[in-house]
């Protein structure tokens, strides 16, 4: 059995070309993925990789905040010289947990603005937030 539309040969258990998509049975061409699909599927991996790029210098952010607060020394003058440190390990965790929450919470509110603004999707807060990435 030869395809209607483009002469392909059919198997004799096929209802569709393999080739053109033309249905074997009654004419009905089934419907492929027109190319602005497949340009918003680029687009959106596109996006998809800037978002979780943007975790990187996470790491880097939280080591930073975590050195600058972790001990705090306080110098004397001249003659002695004495030097007064102590450690504030409490302080730089919580500075160093807040970052992290509020890296993720600015990063999660970029990514559901980008998604209304690009496809026009109503903001879907709570899915966003449960999601890892």
């Amino acid at each position: 059995m030869f395809c209607e539309n483009c002469g392909n040969k059919l198997g004799g258990d096929h209802k569709f070309c393999m080739k053109c998509g033309y249905s074997n049975a009654r004419g009905v061409q089934i419907k492929t993925p027109t190319t602005g699909h497949l340009d918003q599927r680029w687009w959106l991996r596109l996006a998809k990789v800037i978002y979780i790029g943007l975790y990187i210098p996470l790491p880097f952010v939280l080591f930073a905040v975590w050195s600058e607060n972790s001990q705090y020394c306080n110098y004397g003058h001249y003659p002695t010289y004495s030097q007064t440190c102590t450690d504030t390990l409490g302080e730089a965790f919580w500075y160093s947990l807040m970052t992290l929450v509020i890296w993720i919470v600015v990063l999660r509110a970029i990514k559901i603005v980008f998604l209304y603004i690009s496809l026009a999707e109503k903001p879907q807060w709570k899915r966003e937030f449960k999601k890892f990435f």
